[in-house]
């Protein structure tokens, strides 16, 4: 059977549990993302993509299908690297726009985005957010809402905001908080073994991973839920702390991973590829 191909030709391109524009959003594909299609029926296509091995439907008007030979040029060219900007606007002789968002995989050359179908411009100065420490990205994407599903500067959840910032200093997690949890070793399962940037991971009962985020040192988190937004999740610091103090959180712990672990891990999953 042979294979079909796509790439994300829209900026941020939602994948659905089922074939419908009002069902529950639980992931997204990034404009020049690749993914595979495995069916189709009307107006969408069910396909896994090559990020992070999702699957669910997407709409057939914000994807676009190329050869087996584009498909691999495009996912093994040499300069296309995950966008480190804020999310910026590309254009087409001025009638055509489009999004980058943070995150989204394009060859950027400071005048114009490279796509598959072509060169577009590049509208204003995107600001960037990567910075050289991990933890000083996450830091700048302060602010951005939470939204279920989602893993750009324009909403996130919890997952997605840790995956996107290891994506953008290109290591690559899987993208549910329960896949992160299980990618690398843990160091224990209590605050005090944690360190400056080390990965938390909660549970609301006991077994299932269901939120995770950064951990800052002096008993806070740096997550999304809400907003990304910093909480304290230490008991003791909660009468001296200038943050808000998250009892649900502090008493839900289930994991605590090194950056370290992490990086190598997913150093190791990219060499298996």
């Amino acid at each position: 059977i042979k294979k079909i191909y796509a790439y994300a030709s829209s900026g941020i391109v939602p994948i659905r549990r089922e074939a419908s524009d009002t069902s529950e959003m639980v992931n997204q594909i990034l404009l020049g993302e690749t993914m595979e299609i495995l069916n189709s029926e009307e107006r969408w296509h069910y396909v896994r993509s090559d990020f992070d091995a999702y699957e669910g439907w997407v709409s057939v008007s914000q994807v676009q299908t190329f050869s087996f030979d584009d498909y691999t040029a495009w996912a093994n060219h040499p300069e296309r690297v995950r966008s480190p900007y804020f999310t910026y606007r590309i254009n087409r002789g001025n009638k055509t726009f489009l999004i980058v968002p943070a995150g989204a995989p394009v060859i950027n050359t400071g005048f114009y985005v490279e796509l598959p179908d072509g060169p577009w411009n590049v509208v204003g100065s995107p600001e960037k957010f990567k910075e050289h420490a991990m933890i000083d990205s996450a830091l700048r994407l302060l602010g951005v809402p939470y939204l279920w599903g989602g893993r750009t500067d324009s909403g996130i959840d919890c997952s997605g905001f840790v995956q996107l910032v290891y994506a953008t200093h290109n290591y690559f997690l899987p993208r549910d908080a329960s896949q992160q949890h299980n990618f690398a070793k843990l160091k224990g399962t209590t605050l005090d073994v944690a360190d400056f940037s080390d990965i938390i991971y909660f549970s609301s009962n006991g077994k299932n991973v269901t939120h995770t985020g950064f951990y800052l040192g002096d008993g806070n988190l740096l997550h999304a839920s809400g907003n990304v937004q910093i909480n304290c999740i230490d008991p003791a610091r909660r009468n001296s702390t200038r943050f808000v103090y998250s009892d649900r959180l502090s008493n839900t712990i289930v994991g605590v991973q090194s950056s370290a672990s992490l990086k190598a891990a997913a150093t190791q999953a990219a060499k298996k590829k």
